[in-house]
């Protein structure tokens, strides 16, 4: 038993002291300044840095590659490495050789993460978004909708249902872990049409073929009814030509009888004289009647006018007895 608490303080203690290794953190590649914290400017102060115990800088001893301090005596690295991982420790003497600072900054150099990549893949009823990191672990993912962060959404893949999806909004996922941070570009998921989803008439979208179908029906019902409608009207004609030719002909015979019928109705009154009785008098004739004509009177034979001849009966003579 003894053991075991042994064994699980053991490994307790390198728990906490991993968890206190690393207080300040730098990309691969980057510039990086470690502060002790004071306000050295003007004042005659020993400095002195050291990595690893190894003596980096010193204000009163020449080292190799000595690197660069600020105005205020804060050590500055540049173009960090895996190797400059460590603990620096920094000492601050005053001209009398006291003890003003003694400070240990641990310092953890991390590769960089890569600008990931937001990609989109749309279903039947949502879409996910995935952000593609590459080779980077230990990264955070934070997404942010039109520069608004998502609370709760830290996967590297997010799902959207298609009715909250909007035409106008831009994703965005951002990558990060303890040294850097890098953000992908922003991306407008739309979805089009799923074809595998889509039934399908002779080829094409149902849709589309009830479109197209119900197109060409309205347009072929309306050629329908302009060709009956063109039909009736040169029938119509026809008909009313024929008529006339008809009529045309018939003309000459018809002509008579209305010019009868037209005197008849006209002349009422030559009926009613012929209805008269015939022994009336030259008195009661009325001033339509024509004069009858007087008999003339026999003219003289002139003396040398020939005989007038007498026909022969081809009969028998009767004598009398």
């Amino acid at each position: 038993m003894s053991v075991v608490m042994l064994i699980s303080l053991i490994l307790l203690a390198l728990g906490f002291a991993g968890a206190e290794e690393c207080t300040m953190y730098a990309a691969v590649g980057r510039n990086k300044v470690i502060d002790h914290g004071l306000e050295l400017l003007g004042q005659s102060f020993h400095l002195r840095w050291s990595h690893d115990d190894k003596i980096v800088y010193d204000t009163r001893k020449n080292t190799e590659s000595k690197p660069q301090t600020t105005p205020n005596g804060s050590l500055l690295l540049t173009n960090l490495q895996l190797n400059n991982t460590g603990p620096y420790q920094v000492t601050i003497y005053d001209n009398a050789g006291k003890l003003v600072l003694e400070k240990i900054t641990h310092l953890c150099v991390l590769s960089p993460v890569s600008k990931p990549r937001l990609t989109h893949t749309c279903t039947d009823a949502s879409v996910s978004l995935r952000c593609d990191v590459g080779n980077s672990v230990d990264v955070n993912v934070v997404w942010s909708r039109n520069r608004q962060t998502l609370t709760g959404s830290t996967d590297k893949t997010l799902t959207i249902t298609k009715a909250m999806l909007k035409s106008v909004d831009l994703y965005v996922c951002t990558v990060s872990n303890k040294a850097s941070e890098e953000k992908s570009d922003d991306v407008n998921p739309e979805c089009a049409e799923d074809s595998s989803s889509t039934v399908l008439l002779f080829g094409m979208k149902l849709w589309l073929m009830v479109a197209i179908l119900a197109g060409g029906g309205g347009l072929l019902l309306i050629l329908i009814v302009i060709t009956l409608v063109c039909v009736c009207q040169s029938r119509r004609r026809r008909a009313s030509r024929i008529k006339e030719e008809e009529e045309m002909r018939l003309a000459p015979l018809t002509q008579p009888m209305r010019q009868a019928s037209l005197h008849h109705h006209h002349h009422p009154h030559k009926s009613q004289s012929r209805s008269r009785p015939k022994n009336r008098t030259p008195s009661q004739a009325t001033q339509n009647s024509r004069p009858v004509p007087r008999p003339r009177s026999p003219q003289p034979k002139p003396d040398n006018a020939p005989p007038i001849p007498i026909p022969r009966r081809t009969g028998p003579w009767n004598h009398r007895s």
